[in-house]
């Protein structure tokens, strides 16, 4: 079989690159199957008119990638996959250097970069089965850790809502999604507008271990401030903190979006709690603000509100018996 490679002289790509980007297609179509005896790199630099040096450099840039075996005396062969599986991750981050070096020679900014391969990706994601999963909740800070938490699942896709859009989003979330999430607290209402029987998950969230051990260190005479995104995450964090201690029914909420608030709300405060992943809500004057708070000798902690595992199971479990029944009817 004799390679056909087409080389674009104007194109600000390498023509080695070009080479190894040709050949590197043709072996993830199928093209070049495992075992294929590539041409010598004198035979490919007189058939292509090229100085051996380039091919040479095309051919060890594929060696690296784990697409082909170099053998002195023998010659260059296509590798299969049960041959290159160890060394996925280096043709991925090889491929990966190769193209932003491509884009960054076509004059693309970082920012431009990170824009189209969002897009790329996006549109990636159709061709592939995927569950789509709407989480509804009442507050910003459950959404973002349970989403964290359900991206464990490889092969759903995670929207979030928040429970005062249930109405107008209704027709929405019974059409596009596959079923939808929401908290114990929430069924009801969830239930109530979705149409199809057996469409919406229940999660059960508790605190995490490492959550309640540290809430069980505050001691009476502290006094604690709850700095949080939402007032519907500072009742929660009230909820399940009010068996330990007068101190928990003392505490103030403060809500991050003004700065100044924060300094003052801070100031008298002998410890703070903050949602996990507080970074997401916080502005950048506020997160300066409870780093200089921690290195004055304030305590923080960090309210962790975790999937119990039961309800995890199930969600997994939902998942699977969708994906199923998508491919079976593909």
């Amino acid at each position: 079989m004799k390679l056909h490679i087409a080389i674009d002289e104007n194109n600000n790509i390498p023509i080695y690159k070009q080479i190894a980007g040709a050949i590197m297609k043709d072996i993830a179509s199928g093209k070049l199957p495992a075992g294929f005896q590539l041409p010598t790199v004198r035979q490919l630099a007189e058939e292509m008119n090229i100085s051996k040096g380039t091919i040479k450099h095309a051919y060890e840039s594929l060696k690296h990638m784990g697409a082909i075996e170099m053998t002195q005396g023998r010659g260059c062969f296509v590798l299969g996959k049960e041959a290159d599986t160890s060394s996925r991750k280096e043709q991925a981050m090889a491929a990966i250097d190769n193209m932003l070096e491509e884009l960054e020679g076509l004059g693309f900014t970082p920012r431009e970069i990170e824009i189209y391969l969002k897009l790329k990706l996006s549109g990636l994601d159709e061709k592939y089965d995927l569950v789509k999963v709407a989480v509804v909740d009442c507050n910003p800070e459950t959404i973002n850790l349970i989403e964290k938490q359900l991206s464990k699942i490889e092969y759903i896709q995670v929207a979030s809502f928040d429970l005062s859009q249930i109405v107008s989003i209704a027709s929405k979330l019974n059409e596009e999604y596959d079923f939808v999430i929401t908290t114990t607290t929430h069924f009801p209402e969830v239930e109530a507008v979705i149409k199809q029987p057996r469409k919406v998950a229940m999660l059960a969230m508790r605190p995490s271990n490492d959550t309640i051990i540290d809430m069980a260190r505050v001691e009476e005479n502290w006094k604690v401030g709850i700095l949080c995104a939402s007032q519907n995450f500072a009742n929660i964090v009230r909820a399940g903190t009010e068996n330990m201690g007068g101190w928990s029914k003392k505490a103030l909420a403060c809500l991050f979006g003004k700065s100044e608030k924060t300094e003052t709300f801070l100031q008298d405060k002998d410890c703070v709690i903050l949602p996990k992943g507080f970074e997401e809500f916080a502005t950048a004057a506020e997160k300066e603000l409870i780093k200089k708070y921690c290195e004055a000798g304030g305590r923080t902690i960090l309210y962790e509100y975790i999937i119990d595992r039961g309800s995890f199971a199930y969600v997994e479990e939902i998942s699977k018996r969708v994906l199923n029944r998508k491919r079976s009817e593909a």
